[in-house]
């Protein structure tokens, strides 16, 4: 057995028998040149044989992965918050692979970013997604060639990356995005280790939209609204879990 076999085996041994316990990553400290934090983990969603949405030539999987690389760039610009992508060029990485390594990496959030689409309709906006029942039935679900089952987040953590998702739009609002959150049970949305949330950026069938979200202006301008609200919930984060290693505690005696 390989070495990434047998790490995809225990984090699913793992994850199955212990899913209010497994794999949480170190509490993050206050940000520091001598203590960065643990990084952010982008994940372009798709990539090589995984073309995604593909409207009039334009794929999915080619403008996520420019948003990745541009938000990464963006995010380095802060020497205490390093940055990973789960895919650097047009490769094809497991839903599985992506998760395992985030949670190698100790990754303290997880963002996968996305291109909807749905036929006949011309809905407009982002969708900053995390993990719970999908009450509006969304028509689209991610394909991807099968991966072992994964159960669902402990509570804590999907409470975590429901903060997370409510940040992002909040922040995208008021830098005049339209944006709304929603809930589903998409494969990425149950990491065990770390918040994690899934970004529909917009959609490809709507073609102002498409043309927009082509437009390295528009990218520049909502990669920036992305940033900041990475950046504000890597610092609250920190400074959180300071607060609490730092709280005094009693004896039993």
């Amino acid at each position: 057995m390989s070495l990434k076999s047998l790490g995809r085996a225990v984090f699913f041994l793992a994850a199955s028998a212990l899913p209010g316990l497994a794999m949480h990553p170190a509490a993050p400290v206050r940000p520091s040149r001598e203590r960065p934090l643990t990084p952010v983990i982008i994940d372009p969603g798709h990539g090589g044989i995984d073309w995604g949405a593909v409207v009039k030539g334009v794929k999915e999987k080619d403008l996520a992965l420019i948003f990745a690389r541009k938000l990464k760039t963006r995010l380095l610009r802060n020497a205490d918050l390093p940055v990973v992508l789960t895919r650097e060029g047009d490769t094809y990485v497991r839903l599985d692979d992506r998760m395992i390594d985030s949670v190698d990496r100790n990754g303290s959030i997880f963002v996968s970013l996305h291109l909807d689409k749905i036929t006949g309709k011309k809905a407009t906006g982002t969708v900053v997604y995390s993990f719970g029942p999908d009450r509006k039935n969304s028509s689209r679900r991610l394909s991807h060639p099968s991966v072992p089952p994964m159960p669902a987040p402990p509570k804590g953590q999907a409470s975590e990356s429901e903060r997370l998702a409510q940040a992002f739009t909040q922040t995208l609002r008021a830098d005049g995005f339209e944006a709304e959150t929603a809930k589903s049970d998409y494969y990425v949305l149950k990491n065990p280790a770390q918040p994690s949330v899934l970004i529909e950026l917009g959609f490809l069938n709507n073609p102002e939209e498409a043309a927009k979200l082509s437009d390295p202006s528009y990218q520049d301008k909502m990669v920036e609204s992305l940033a900041k609200t990475i950046e504000n919930y890597a610092t609250k984060q920190a400074l959180r879990s300071t607060a609490a290693a730092e709280e005094p505690r009693g004896f039993n005696l």
